[in-house]
């Protein structure tokens, strides 16, 4: 048993795996590239239950796998993200609204977060671009409807998101939060501060 499979064995056992072995696989493959980039396939195979050769029948090789982690992530991300504005009109809810449906696929997000290399697949890299021409136009829309402060960059809101999606998957991955918890938190801090009251706010450079 190796390093790796302790410390993802748990964490992976305690969350119900999808039915099929390549899903299962996927999901295992983000807890353990997360813990430790540099993990064999090996060590995948070991954490999702599996043999090492039925990693290489059902996926292929370590490429094919980070690539079917990134799609996998990016679907997750759609779908949550879809569902979670049904319903919503204005673009701030709408935005609230995502910000807590991805905590429970943030893992898949840091997984994007530290494979840049996985950006260079052409897909891969379109669907990036596409979702962050979605974020950022849901950004304005929020601005122009007067819910978010116009002197804020883009890039900062986003950097920020980013940083809060973070700190959701470290804090449930370790324990100390739950995820609904976490989501609820993420969305106060990215939207309301962590202040009793904001005081003092003013354009950069005012």
């Amino acid at each position: 048993m190796t390093v790796v499979y302790l410390m993802i064995h748990i964490s992976i056992m305690s969350i119900p795996l999808n039915n099929t072995t390549k899903d299962k696989l996927l999901e295992a493959a983000v807890r353990v590239l997360n813990n430790q980039p540099r993990a064999s396939l090996a060590d995948i195979a070991e954490a999702a239950g599996v043999k090492r050769v039925t990693l290489h029948r059902v996926i292929g090789t370590r490429e094919e796998l980070l690539r079917d982690v990134a799609l996998r992530a990016l679907d997750q991300m759609d779908e949550a993200s879809y569902a979670a504005i049904k319903g919503k009109r204005k673009a701030f809810e709408q935005l609230k609204a995502i910000v807590g449906a991805l905590v429970p696929y943030a893992d898949s997000c840091h997984f994007l977060w530290k494979n840049p290399d996985v950006w260079d697949d052409p897909e891969i890299a379109r669907e990036i671009k596409r979702h962050d021409k979605e974020l950022c136009d849901l950004i304005v829309r929020a601005k122009e409807e007067g819910d978010i402060l116009s002197f804020i960059p883009n890039s900062w809101i986003i950097a920020s998101l980013d940083a809060v999606l973070y700190a959701a998957a470290s804090t449930s991955q370790a324990g100390n939060i739950a995820t609904n918890d976490a989501s609820a938190l993420a969305i106060q801090t990215l939207f309301g501060g962590i202040t009793k009251k904001v005081k003092g706010m003013q354009p950069v450079g005012g």
